[in-house]
Formats: C-alpha cells, sequence, structure tokens
C-alpha cells in the first residue's frame, strides 16, 4: 500500500474491489500511524484555502474502522442514501479546496473537528491516544515532543499548543522527551500528580486506578504538585518521586534512570523492587491480574530483568526466588461474548 492509492480511494477512483482491499488494510492495527502519516501528507498537499488546522484524522480512522462494512454489497443502498443526504455540502467543500475527499468517512471527521471549533472557537482541538494491551506507541506532538506510551495509555493532547503553555492529560505510562522552550512550560496533567518542566526527559508511570504514581528523571528538571501532598517538590536527575495512596505515602529516592525507561525497548526490570509494585506492571505487561492473596508479600523485594519470557516461565522464576505459590484461573466468556482477563493469585509459603 502506498500514498498514491490512498489518494485514488480517497477520491473515489477505486473499483469496489481496490476499495475493500485499501479499507481492509487501514482497519489492521499495525497500519495505522502509517495511514496517520498518509492522510496528514494529503492533506497539506493538496489544501488550498480552507481555513484552521488539518482534520483529526484518528477520529475519521475510528470512523473508517467502525464502517468497514459499509462496503459490503448488501449495504450498498445505505451508502448511495448517506452520500445524497450530504451531497450539497461535499460540493462545497470541493469549490473550496479544490479536491476531491471522499464524500462520507473523511469528510465526516473534518465537519466534526470543524463544527467543534466554530462554536467553541476560543477553546484548543484536542486527540486522543489508547495504547492497547501489548503494544508501544510513539507519538510527536506540535512542537516536536517525543512520547512513548505504554500499553494501556491514554493520551489527551491538543492539536496545536497554547501561546503561554503545553499541556497534555496522561493516564498510564509514557516517556517524554521534551522540546525545550523557557517561556512555555510543558504540563502533564494526571489524576494523582501534575507535572511541570520546560524541556527534558523522564518517565511517568502513572496509571490513576492503581493509586500510584511514579515520576523518573533522566535529564533536566521537573517539579511536581498535587493535593495529596500539599506541597511543590522539584526533583533532579537521577531522582524518583513515589505516591503511593493505597500506604499514603510519599517518597524521592536517587536511582538508575534508564531502569524505568527500558520497558520502551522491551524489557521489564526490577532492582529491590517491592512485589506490590512489581505485580502491578507484570500484569499490564502480560495482560493479567495478578492478585497477592497475603499482605506480607506486598513488601518481599524483588530483582529481575524480564524480555522475552513467557508468562509460565516467569511466574516459575518468581516461584524460585520468593517463598510463593500460584493458581491460574482461566479466561470466562462473558454474556457479551467477551472474555475476562487470566487472573493468577500468588500466596507466601515458608520454606
Amino acid at each position: 500500500m502506498n500514498k498514491d492509492l490512498l489518494l485514488q480511494y480517497l477520491s473515489g477512483k477505486l473499483d469496489k474491489q481496490a476499495a475493500r482491499e485499501v479499507v481492509s488494510w487501514m482497519a489492521l492495527p499495525e497500519n495505522e500511524l502509517l495511514v496517520r502519516s498518509y492522510l496528514t501528507e494529503i492533506w497539506e498537499e493538496n489544501r488550498v484555502a480552507i481555513k484552521g488546522p488539518a482534520p483529526d484524522f484518528d477520529s475519521m480512522l475510528h470512523s473508517i474502522h467502525r464502517r468497514i462494512d459499509l462496503l459490503d454489497e448488501e449495504n450498498s443502498e445505505k451508502i448511495v442514501r448517506k452520500k445524497t443526504r450530504s451531497q450539497r455540502f461535499i460540493n462545497g467543500f470541493r469549490k473550496i479546496a479544490a479536491i476531491l475527499v471522499i464524500p462520507l468517512l473523511v469528510f465526516t471527521g473534518w465537519w466534526s473537528v470543524r463544527q467543534y471549533q466554530s462554536s467553541q472557537s476560543e477553546k484548543l482541538t484536542y486527540r486522543e491516544i489508547f495504547t492497547k494491551p501489548g503494544c508501544i506507541t510513539k507519538v510527536e506532538l506540535a512542537d516536536g515532543t517525543q512520547v512513548w506510551l505504554n500499553d494501556g495509555t491514554r493520551l489527551r493532547y491538543p492539536v496545536k499548543f497554547a501561546r503561554k503553555e503545553r499541556k497534555v492529560f496522561v493516564d498510564g505510562e509514557a516517556y517524554f522527551k521534551v522540546t525545550h522552550n523557557a517561556k512555555r512550560p510543558f504540563i502533564v496533567e494526571n489524576p494523582l500528580m501534575t507535572t511541570t518542566v520546560t524541556g527534558t526527559e523522564f518517565n511517568l508511570n502513572a496509571y490513576s486506578q492503581d493509586k500510584y504514581f511514579e515520576a523518573t528523571l533522566t535529564r533536566g528538571h521537573i517539579s511536581l504538585t498535587s493535593d495529596h501532598i500539599n506541597k511543590k517538590v522539584d526533583i533532579k536527575p537521577g531522582q524518583q518521586a513515589r505516591l503511593n495512596l493505597e500506604n499514603k505515602t510519599f517518597t524521592i529516592n536517587k536511582v538508575n534512570p534508564m531502569q524505568y525507561a527500558a520497558w520502551r525497548d522491551g524489557k521489564l526490570i526490577f532492582v529491590d523492587e517491592k512485589l506490590g509494585i512489581a505485580v502491578k506492571k507484570l500484569s499490564r505487561w502480560y495482560n493479567v491480574n495478578i492478585i497477592l492473596a497475603n499482605d506480607v508479600l506486598k513488601d518481599m523485594p524483588i530483582t529481575a530483568t524480564f524480555q522475552k519470557e513467557q508468562l509460565m516461565q516467569t511466574l516459575n522464576l518468581l516461584k524460585k526466588a520468593l517463598p510463593i505459590r500460584y493458581e491460574i484461573t482461566a479466561e470466562k466468556q462473558q454474556a457479551d461474548q467477551t472474555y475476562t482477563r487470566k487472573q493468577i493469585k500468588i500466596y507466601a509459603t515458608q520454606r
């Protein structure tokens, strides 16, 4: 698949079979970043006189994925009706832009963004990304800042930053490489803590459902504020701030920052990590639920590196290193035909 073929599809120049193949390709999760890139390039290359920012291509792709069955023959009448209802506006759009954009799927995503902006002209337009279990996503923001998202992470960011500050929202784990701008601080909001920087590299492990926040600074400087600590805290490179709402503690420790950024390279590293924290990371790493049956297990230290080990290999390694045993409950099908996550329950034993 290449950009020219995608442009032919968007222009309505492909036959039904070729169009079906293009849509099927776009629907594959591994192709999403490339499709977004192609759509952005096509927009920039063909835009003539339309004012305002580019369309929200994430919304477009979501619409395409949801409506992939529209290309089936049995739905052909539905397509004709939808095109007819929107034809008047589409014709006007063609005259302004002097390009052909796929009338329904792409136009729908663009129109929803324009409507939002016209009714709330003073507000920013946001995009939101959620990484699926087992996936790592890299995003580049409008100012050149690079963000890596671990699985199960939600990032909300503006298409274009405000004049006085750069603000994003993250719930999950993310590594930030922030473009320096002393006049426009970069702010990362999270339900547990707010992080403020101007230009730096740091890792946040901040899944709100875990009631646990961890900020590890690689270089530069960051400031942390939260209602849970009632003060502003600054940390230096090589330091890590941890907020644990379960035991109501806040600590700052000296660490090796690369240890906590290793997940970007497919590694999970623990050095004297408490098992209570480690199992939360392992749960997401393997997309399972790991439960500690005994409170005494929470403070047990673990030192290990996991990279290509399967779940059973990891459990057996933990069993050899710690006085534990485990029980596994398989996935169960629910009424809505989805499945629960596999559950591992860990018990303390005596040696």
